[in-house]
């Protein structure tokens, strides 16, 4: 053999040993997580692979590991030690996209919420380079020292609530919308964010978005008043029969007045006979001096809305 070929053999295992070593190095920086099983139901499909394994107590999962659970299952993700999981519930898809150091104590948190609905917490103070964003197929969600949960229905619209600090959401185009603690947002399929309005349950955040059924009755086949605001002294808009309302979208903060869709947009109704439908989980309610078209933002000590959005959102 030539002393050619004698150190061919020996280049080849320096090489595959760099090569190994260099991806080593590019990997180190990649954190794992822990799963938890709290109810049985929970499987786990790792990245670049097609079989989805079981977990029965715990496993370590990390970038790119798809987490499902089933009808009854229900998991814990931990990031940290120091406070920072996300707990998925029964029917819920989820995958962790970027985990990754930037320093001592900073890092870059990326997950996809892709079906059902999974709980946020943050248990310390983000570090200026350290990011914790979730993305789900209406919306996107940016985080710092808060608690949120997520719901992402089949149709892939998108809720979210957030129960302590704030959260970014941002929609199609770049839009974003502040989300203080006790209030909630959605984004629709066309990638639209709704309202910010306060709610505390998905149900509430519904309700305050897509109204309750109801109906109003008047002593004469007489047309109600369209006003501009929820008060006497705003300008008409138009008229319509008490048959014609069959929803409401809002209420005043002191009652009587009652929000309604018209042309394309929403006015106001003054009415002693409305019912609203049993069980609806509440209406969204607006001050006493509210004006259609007027742009306000939520204040966390006080309440309502960010500027106006159509109510399939």
């Amino acid at each position: 053999m030539s002393q050619k070929h004698r150190y061919f053999p020996a280049l080849m295992i320096v090489l595959i040993f760099t090569f190994s070593f260099l991806v080593t190095q590019a990997q180190s920086n990649d954190l794992a997580a822990t799963l938890e099983v709290l109810d049985a139901g929970v499987e786990v499909q790792r990245v670049n692979t097609a079989n989805w394994i079981p977990v029965q107590v715990e496993a370590i999962v990390g970038v790119g590991d798809l987490i499902r659970t089933d009808a009854t299952g229900r998991a814990r993700i931990t990031f940290f030690s120091d406070g920072i999981d996300t707990e998925l519930t029964p029917d819920t898809e989820y995958r962790i996209v970027r985990f990754e150091s930037t320093g001592e104590s900073s890092f870059n948190l990326s997950v996809e919420v892709i079906a059902g609905q999974t709980i946020q917490r943050i248990g310390r103070a983000l570090d200026a380079n350290s990011n914790y964003d979730v993305s789900t197929p209406a919306m996107s969600l940016t985080a710092r020292g808060t608690a949120f949960t997520i719901r992402v229905e089949d149709s892939g619209r998108s809720g979210m609530l957030v129960t302590e600090g704030e959260v970014e959401a941002t929609g199609e185009e770049e839009t974003t919308a502040q989300v203080p603690a006790q209030f909630g947002i959605r984004g629709g399929v066309n990638g639209t964010l709704s309202d910010v309005v306060r709610a505390a349950t998905f149900d509430e955040l519904d309700s305050a978005l897509d109204g309750c059924s109801a109906t109003v009755t008047t002593l004469d086949d007489v047309s109600i008043n369209i006003r501009q605001g929820p008060n006497r002294e705003a300008e008409v808009i138009g008229l319509i029969s008490a048959e014609d309302i069959n929803r409401f979208f809002g209420v005043t903060e002191s009652g009587s007045w009652y929000r309604i869709t018209f042309e394309g947009g929403f006015g106001w109704i003054l009415s002693s006979t409305a019912v609203i439908e049993e069980g609806c989980p509440g209406l969204r309610q607006f001050t006493d001096d509210y004006l259609e078209g007027q742009a306000t933002d939520p204040d966390p000590a006080e309440a309502e809305a960010t500027p106006e959005a159509t109510p399939e959102a």
